[in-house]
């Protein structure tokens, strides 16, 4: 098994400067003419896929004990919902509560 390399040999690395070039490029794709230029980048996210549904949409990521998580699992089983939505109705009934 080969020996990884280290944080530090690699930071020196690319703090000397860019890595070479590969040999062999990838062929680029081209937009259909009919496109306007830039079509084809706008089409693909730059972060991967998203979701339609999602578009407009924030993350919210929170961190709970291994029992909560348990429990909001089987409430998400029982129910035939999943978690996400789960989430959401409980973030809306504590927005409700505060009026905010």
């Amino acid at each position: 098994m080969a020996k990884r390399p280290s944080l530090a040999e690699s930071m020196k690395a690319a703090a000397k400067g860019p890595a070479p070039e590969p040999a062999i490029e990838a062929p680029a794709q081209e937009a259909p003419a009919s496109a306007p230029a830039g079509a084809q980048a706008a089409e693909q996210p730059a972060s991967g896929y998203r979701a339609k549904t999602r578009e407009g949409m924030k993350r919210l990521t929170v961190v709970v004990a291994p029992e909560e998580h348990r429990r909001i699992k089987r409430l998400s089983a029982d129910t035939d919902r999943s978690i996400e939505d789960l989430m959401r109705e409980a973030l809306a009934s504590l927005l409700e509560k505060h009026n905010a």
